[in-house]
């Protein structure tokens, strides 16, 4: 009878913690006294390609335009971001560049601001390479990337989905407003962190004038649990949009990959 006892006891046992693993309580955002490592790179191409008379065409590459017009980039970046203690509600935020080839996010570049309610706002930049109308330009650049993205708060089971929308630039200039559909789907929990897969489906949310637009991607995203944050962010999608302009059409193809990996590491 004890043997049976016991047996059931471990049986019980091994059902909870099946449990206690098959769901998460997702909440992605900074936390207090904790330092975070960021190393961002993402690659960009595009391909454009013209479609109009010859006059047109022979015009474009008088002015130095090549047809088709192709353009790729990769930008990588390096940052750490320190939290301080929370204070009413709110704790300091400090993020430097450590490392970039960006055109304006220049290496040295420091940030200072707060976490108030999960919401990010940044006060004041220290560069000697922006002018202040560039500060100004940046910080409001910032704060909206760091507060776009809304995760929800919820538990999530393994197998589980979640969507979200986000508005996305265009990298070269069309009048087309695209929106990004990501759906995350939790596929497993191991030693702490959730697995997810994503699918990225773009929308254009612009109907004023003759295009078409095919858009889809994917990607992975490592949770840690404990710390809140994504340790991983890995992501590919691929845009082909044609649409008719005054007097010409366009073809545009995009490919981008984008890929964070955080390292993050609790004040002492």
């Amino acid at each position: 009878m004890k043997k049976v006892i016991i047996l059931l006891l471990l049986i019980i046992g091994s059902v909870s913690c099946k449990n206690d693993t098959e769901e998460i309580n997702f909440k992605v955002g900074f936390l207090p006294n904790s330092i975070y490592t960021q190393v961002q790179n993402q690659i960009v191409e595009n391909t454009i390609n013209y479609v109009a008379s010859k006059d047109i065409i022979e015009s474009l590459k008088k002015n130095g335009v090549s047809n088709p017009d192709t353009s790729k980039s990769n930008i990588v970046l390096k940052s750490i971001v320190r939290t301080g203690s929370t204070f009413r509600n709110s704790f300091p935020i400090h993020i430097e560049f450590l490392e970039s080839n960006h055109s304006v996010l220049k290496k040295d570049s420091k940030f200072y601001g707060k976490s108030e309610g999960g919401v990010t706002k940044i006060d004041s930049i220290i560069s000697d390479k922006m002018t202040t109308d560039t500060k100004e330009m940046v910080r409001a650049t910032m704060e909206t990337m760091l507060n776009q993205i809304k995760y929800p708060e919820r538990k999530i089971k393994i197998g589980e989905s979640f969507e979200n929308r986000t508005p996305m630039k265009m990298p070269v200039y069309l009048p087309i407003k695209i929106e990004v559909e990501s759906i995350y789907t939790l596929e497993k929990i191991e030693n702490g962190i959730g697995y997810f897969n994503l699918y990225h489906r773009i929308r254009s949310k612009t109907k004023d004038y003759r295009k078409s637009l095919v858009g889809r991607g994917k990607g992975t995203m490592k949770y840690d649990i404990e710390k809140n944050f994504f340790t991983k962010l890995y992501s590919e999608m691929e845009i082909n949009v044609q649409a008719e302009l005054e007097g010409f059409g366009v073809k545009l193809s995009i490919k981008s990959i984008a890929d964070q990996n955080t390292e993050i590491l609790k004040k002492e």
